[in-house]
């Protein structure tokens, strides 16, 4: 800490430091006394041996004895998390929060992790207590309103699930997750068990291409999966087939591109994603748009952005890309827009997983297309590997290049 008086007497004063609200983690490398000259900046070392993981803070009192009051206070503060590193890749915490309060955790999540989850369990009846993901950016990863994300707490608007939600390609940092309780809680003590858990498989292929397919005829696909993280005990999850537009389109610094795709009743997903620039230092922005209305928008430091629309109504859809900072002036990027609806036809894959942490495993699937692909568009596929909670701890994708009779 570097400490300049810049008003009183020119001669160096003493002024003593004192620990305020100290919970036995900080302590001065050196005298508590120090002498402060007129506008000359002093040093004094600080170090922090804290006990326990979580956030630990204290004030720095910097006091001349023969003036009234304390002359400055300066506030330390250190967070320690927990490492999410092998073999569990995971942190689990039970505890309990008052009524209208909150408790924080703290976790360290590495580079390169596919998802971190958490689950909050253990409530007591009726207990209206939630959790909020901080990302290590301090942005927080969901509506913290407080008609959000609450069990026990009836809201038609809410679509935030309250006893488990995933992170895809999570930043990697520490994140802050924060239980709290509701102010209309019925219970004064709400009782929880945190569970934070990162998982990743890979698909290998990780897109599997079939050359031709014949409609109404099952064709074969295969992936060998391997488990970087927690072990899972899961199953193989199919879906419905997608219509997909892929390009790989140049844009300019400033520049934005606009796209339009055009859906029927009964579509259950619309996904866009633009990535993998060229330019490794670009900043790409993505948004979706209906009838002059953004309903989705992905404005990260980067350029990997994604939306997805669950149920979108039948229409036409406005999807624009913002080159928002090239610093090479120009950048390739990839570009994909698909939209799945079971009148496409489907991926069947249906069956147990188990995977320890680092073990591989063969999977396989069935895709059965009941249809033609739209004119300019492709068929596009994917099988997931879900968890006991239905997280997805990885995903293997398929296109179709044709399709016969």
């Amino acid at each position: 800490i570097t400490l300049t008086r810049t008003t009183g007497a020119k001669g160096a004063l003493e002024h003593r430091l004192k620990w305020k609200y100290d919970d036995k983690t900080f302590r001065l490398l050196g005298s508590d006394r120090i002498k402060l000259p007129l506008n000359q900046p002093v040093t004094v070392t600080v170090q922090a041996r804290p006990g326990s993981a979580g956030v630990h803070s204290a004030i720095l009192e910097i006091d001349d004895r023969r003036t009234e009051g304390v002359d400055k206070q300066v506030l330390t503060t250190v967070v320690v998390s927990k490492e999410l590193a092998k073999p569990a890749y995971a942190f689990s915490a039970s505890g309990s929060v008052q009524r209208n309060a909150s408790k924080s955790y703290f976790v360290t999540v590495p580079e390169g992790a596919k998802t971190l989850e958490v689950a909050l369990g253990g409530l007591a009846k009726d207990s209206q207590t939630r959790f909020i993901a901080i990302s290590p950016y301090g942005v927080q990863m969901e509506n913290s309103s407080t008609i959000f994300c609450y069990p026990n707490y009836p809201n038609p608007a809410n679509t935030c699930r309250p006893d488990v939600r995933s992170y895809q390609d999570p930043q990697p940092g520490v994140w802050e997750i924060e239980v709290e309780s509701r102010r209309t809680s019925p219970l004064l003590d709400n009782t929880y068990t945190l569970d934070t858990t990162l998982m990743g498989t890979v698909f290998d292929p990780a897109v599997t291409t079939i050359p031709e397919a014949k409609i109404g005829t099952p064709a074969p696909v295969s992936w060998k999966v391997t488990n970087g993280y927690a072990a899972l005990d899961g199953t193989l999850g199919g879906g419905s087939l997608g219509s997909a537009k892929v390009t790989r389109p140049t844009i300019a610094d400033g520049e934005q591109q606009v796209t339009t795709v055009t859906i029927g009743a009964g579509v259950e997903r619309l996904d866009v994603a633009i990535g993998g620039t060229s330019d490794t230092g670009a900043d790409l922005d993505l948004f979706v748009e209906k009838d002059g209305r953004t309903l989705g928008q992905s404005t990260s430091a980067g350029s990997a952005e994604s939306v997805s629309l669950a149920n979108p109504a039948a229409g036409t859809y406005t999807i624009t890309v913002d080159a928002y900072a090239v610093p090479a002036g120009s950048t390739a990027y990839d570009y994909r827009d698909v939209y799945y609806s079971a009148s496409l036809g489907s991926v069947e894959a249906d069956g147990p997983v188990k995977l320890a942490s680092g073990a591989s495993a063969q999977v396989a699937a069935e895709v059965l297309v009941k249809s033609a692909a739209p004119a300019g568009r492709q068929f596009f596929g994917e099988v997931q590997l879900l968890n006991t909670r239905g997280t997805a701890a990885g995903t293997g994708s398929v296109i179709i290049e044709s399709v016969t009779p």
